[in-house]
């Protein structure tokens, strides 16, 4: 090297020798940028050549033909979709988050009841959603085929059986003293339990009717409204739990509980925010729906056969997750602090599967309107393409992050250990779940509800429950695997309703439309 010649420094990557960008190997050159020895120059880079990269592989690859072209737009609309659904998602489970954050700041008690009012307050939300969105396919379909007079009448029976629903959840959550008393809580967590519960049973049915509302927008292929509505929804969340929590404006102080009063309110809000986009935007306007409703008994029942066998396989999906917990229990503890933690950051993953299910079920319902079985099979297929890339990538990031992640949760080495233990199984089983998600999606697209139920039912309790109790509670096959033996048998049912389910669509796709 020259004596007095400045030498370059390592730390600053330098992809090719500094000069303009009509250099490199790719690129136009009409950008005439000149890297700068400075890593944020160097990423910007990159950053623009990428974007050339992208642009030139999405022009052949719309030049191209076959199954490449056909998966890179059916995967294109499917994203379009699925994103906005997924940011709602988040939003909608951050608010349960921040339930846990606040409340705990408030007390130990205050978190108890809080945590054993929402234990029982998802598993119903899973399975009434269920039976909501049976409102999407129908929907979807008669998009798809051009009947679009008739989807007036599936809303307006999608929110009476919304509101039925909501009414009756709502009073049923009124009355869990015995049972939470037969659980053996302790008075005072019982006590925050039903004043939580008495709040939240307030906004069971503007919730129902947000859900109506959702699969409606959804399935006419509009999902941004409900990603900024859920983002709302959670600031409106946040604000109310101060005020309902610490009392103010001559409303008294709920503790904990008033996490309850606070999301029943927010309910409300944004029924309403849904309920005023979709009266003043002209495109809904044109369908009609703010008419008078017209009762159809009939269209009441298929809304219920078609709902019904969703409701039970969300609701089944989301009970054995809470019997695992209640198994593990027994095992201390670490154990169930280390499950709570891990299961928690696999919940978070699988809103990715579950959105892109809800994209695949609205292309494939719009597909079958049309009659067109090529064209929803194309969007099946590459649903479920898609979500295994997806959870392929998940897979990795989970076992790679997986200490920094549970290290977000907890700061006690023992839990760490146990939750980055169980991340691993967890990882292992987003596979088999992406493509399950997908292909219920699609079938539900298919209005094939019914079956797909029985396999579930089979994979998850038949399978996946009694396994799970003999590899983690008995010594029947192997010593006792404590934790690792239910996340093992998730493994094994989630894979086998994934099996199950492909095979299904498989003859599925053989009916006439």
């Amino acid at each position: 090297m020259i004596s007095g010649e400045k030498r370059p420094s390592p730390w600053v990557f330098q992809p090719w020798p500094v000069g303009p960008l009509s250099a490199a190997p790719t690129g136009p050159k009409s950008i005439g940028l000149f890297l700068k020895p400075s890593t944020r120059e160097n990423f910007f880079c990159i950053y623009r050549i990428s974007i050339c990269k992208y642009k030139r592989f999405v022009v052949e690859i719309k030049h191209a033909s076959g199954r490449s072209r056909i998966f890179f737009v059916e995967s294109s609309a499917l994203l379009r979709l699925a994103i906005p659904v997924w940011i709602g998602q988040l939003a909608f489970s951050a608010a349960g988050f921040v339930d846990t954050l606040m409340s705990g700041r408030v007390g130990a008690v205050d978190l108890a009841g809080v945590a054993m009012g929402a234990s029982t307050w998802v598993p119903v939300l899973f399975g009434l959603n269920g039976l909501l969105l049976a409102v999407s396919p129908m929907v979807a379909q008669l998009v798809g085929a051009g009947r679009k007079s008739e989807i007036v009448d599936v809303v307006h029976h999608g929110l009476l059986l919304a509101f039925i629903m909501g009414i009756i959840i709502g009073l049923l959550l009124q009355c869990m003293q015995p049972v939470l008393r037969f659980m053996g809580a302790p008075a005072d967590v019982i006590a925050v339990t039903l004043l939580y519960l008495k709040g939240l049973g307030l906004g069971v049915p503007a919730m129902a009717g947000y859900l109506v509302f959702k699969s409606f927008s959804e399935a006419m292929g509009d999902t941004r409204p409900q990603m900024l509505i859920s983002i709302v929804g959670l600031f409106c969340n946040v604000a109310l739990n101060f005020l309902f929590i610490y009392g103010g404006f001559g409303i008294p102080a709920m503790g904990g509980a008033g996490c309850g009063w606070a999301s029943g309110l927010t309910f409300w809000i944004m029924f309403l925010a849904m309920g005023i986009y979709l009266g003043r935007a002209r495109f809904y306007r044109s369908l009609g729906w703010l008419r008078r409703p017209r009762f159809r008994g009939r269209l009441l029942k298929d809304i219920l056969r078609l709902g019904g066998p969703i409701g039970l396989t969300l609701f089944m999906e989301a009970s054995i997750f809470g019997c695992i917990t209640l198994f593990i229990g027994g095992l201390g503890a670490i154990a169930v602090a280390g499950h709570q933690v891990a299961m928690n950051i696999s919940g978070l993953i699988y809103t990715i599967p579950l959105s892109l299910a809800t994209a695949v079920t609205v292309r494939v319902g719009q597909a079958v309107g049309r009659k067109s079985i090529r064209d929803a099979m194309a969007t099946a297929w590459s649903g479920m393409g898609l979500a295994f890339l997806i959870a392929g990538i998940t897979l990795t990031c989970t076992l790679v992050f997986r200490y920094w992640l549970v290290a977000l949760y907890t700061p006690d080495g023992a839990v760490q250990a146990m939750a980055a233990g169980l991340l691993v199984l967890g990882a292992l089983y987003q596979l088999s779940d992406a493509v399950m998600t997908a292909s219920l999606g699609a079938l539900r697209g298919f209005k094939d509800t019914a079956v797909p139920m029985r396999l579930t039912f089979v994979a998850y309790w038949g399978v996946a429950m009694p396994l799970g109790y003999m590899l983690g509670m008995t010594d029947i096959f192997l010593p006792r695997m404590g934790a690792a033996g239910f996340w093992i048998s998730l493994i094994t049912g989630l894979t086998l309703a994934a099996c199950f389910l492909l095979l299904r669509l498989l003859r599925v796709q053989k009916k006439p439309l």
